[in-house]
């Protein structure tokens, strides 16, 4: 069981510390959305520490921070944004903070859409959007004991 969120409580967009939510928890919170019967597909995309950097170096594990209060606000801009097009019923944006080993989740995105095509199109928006636009810095530890700060 997941510790800090009630899950009786609908889970918004934002900023999370690890272990503190999972997608499980979401995509119930969004299946609680009174427009559910209008949805045909719940898509989902779960970004997660990967053993090298964008470059290719060795990574052993990461660290994610965040300036809570400003990249709460883009979230929830970028979801917003995202539910203006047709046919996108609800969007939520989870990023989680902390201290993360390989292939631990680092992201979640859900996307409930009326049709398939949209929620496609919908889930690559949402996440070329956070991954320019939300205050979230993540230290990649490296395999020869460096580290590096990127946003």
């Amino acid at each position: 069981m997941m510790q800090g969120i009630d899950k009786s409580k609908s889970i918004k967009s934002g900023i999370y510390s690890k272990g503190e939510i999972d997608l499980e928890s979401i995509i119930k919170v969004v299946k609680e959305n009174s427009n559910i019967i209008e949805a045909g597909s719940i898509h989902t995309f779960t970004g997660i520490v990967r053993n090298t950097s964008k470059e290719g170096k060795p990574v052993v594990k990461m660290k994610i921070d965040a300036y809570d209060e400003l990249a709460n606000e883009s979230i929830s801009k970028i979801c917003n944004k995202l539910k203006q097009k047709k046919g996108i019923i609800d969007a939520r944006i989870i990023h989680l903070k902390g201290e993360f080993e390989l292939t631990e989740d680092l992201v979640y995105v859900v996307i409930v859409s009326a049709h398939r095509e949209e929620g496609f199109e919908a889930i690559r928006s949402a996440v070329d959007m956070y991954k320019k636009e939300i205050a979230v810095w993540k230290r990649e530890d490296f395999s020869d004991g460096s580290s590096e700060w990127v946003h």
